[in-house]
C-alpha cells in the first residue's frame, strides 16, 4: 500500500508551514496540490510529496511562490510519468521570456555541448535545472515513515 499522508503531516515532513501552503493553494500559487472536498483530508501521496518538498525547496532558494509551484508540480509530474527516474530536468526555453519549459526524466536531455545544434521538442534550450530525484524519495520515504510513527489517525 501506498503510504498517503493528510496536509497537517505532509507540512511536517515538507517543513512548510500549513497556514502558508494552504494561503498559497488558494492564491493558485501551487496548483498540484492534491484535490479534496469540504470536510475530508488533503491526502498527499509520495509524487505529491515531491511537489511538496520541492516548493519549499525552491522557495528557500528565492523563487517567488509562483514560480517555485510551477517548477515543483512539472518536476513532480515528471517523476509520476517516470517512477524509476534517478534526476528529473526542469527545461527553461527562451519562450515566454525564459519562463517557457517542462521537466523530463534527465536522460531525455540532450548534452549542453548539442544545444547549439538542435532544438528540444522545438524550442532552443534556455537552461536546465536537474534534481535528484531518487534521493528525494528516499529523504520523503524516511521523514514519511518517522511522521507516521508520531501521528495518530486523526492527523
Amino acid at each position: 500500500m501506498i503510504p498517503k499522508l493528510t496536509a497537517v503531516a505532509a507540512c511536517q515532513v515538507a517543513r512548510i508551514d500549513r497556514d502558508r501552503f494552504n494561503e498559497h493553494v488558494a492564491g493558485g500559487r501551487f496548483p498540484c496540490a492534491p484535490e479534496t472536498t469540504p470536510g475530508r483530508a488533503r491526502l498527499f501521496d509520495p509524487d505529491d510529496m515531491i511537489a511538496l518538498w520541492l516548493f519549499r525547496e525552491l522557495m528557500d532558494d528565492g523563487l517567488d511562490a509562483s514560480r517555485a509551484g510551477k517548477i515543483a508540480c512539472a518536476v513532480s509530474g515528471a517523476a509520476r510519468r517516470n517512477p524509476g527516474a534517478g534526476a528529473i530536468s526542469y527545461v527553461q526555453t527562451y519562450l515566454e521570456g525564459g519562463a517557457g519549459g517542462g521537466a523530463y526524466a534527465s536522460e531525455a536531455i540532450p548534452a549542453p555541448s548539442e544545444w547549439d545544434d538542435l532544438k528540444f521538442s522545438g524550442v532552443e534550450i534556455r537552461k536546465v535545472t536537474t534534481f535528484r530525484i531518487s534521493k528525494l524519495r528516499e529523504l520523503i520515504a524516511e521523514a514519511t515513515e518517522e511522521q507516521r510513527s508520531i501521528i495518530g489517525p486523526a492527523d
